[in-house]
């Protein structure tokens, strides 16, 4: 408990196992393939919030300033799904 060498080498036990060699083309589809989008990301339940999808909004069209900031600022806060 507390020992950041512990803690690592359980990690790594976790990620060099069988079971997430196996299943590492899924998390690759999830991220960065075709269930990242559109109907196969929502069968996956693989859907985020409209705002961390890059090019939802054009952030330079919207003419209220506190609107435009406010969205910017929950584009910052939540980060941008690849």
């Amino acid at each position: 408990r507390g020992d950041p060498r512990e803690f690592v080498r359980l990690n790594r036990l976790a990620l060099e196992s069988p079971w997430v060699s196996e299943h590492l083309p899924e998390w690759v589809d999830l991220i960065f393939g075709f269930k990242q989008k559109g109907k196969h990301a929502v069968a996956a339940v693989n859907c985020f919030y409209y705002l961390t999808y890059e090019g939802a909004v054009d952030a330079d069209s919207i003419e209220d300033e506190t609107q435009r900031e406010a969205i910017l600022s929950q584009i910052s806060n939540s980060g941008q799904t690849p």
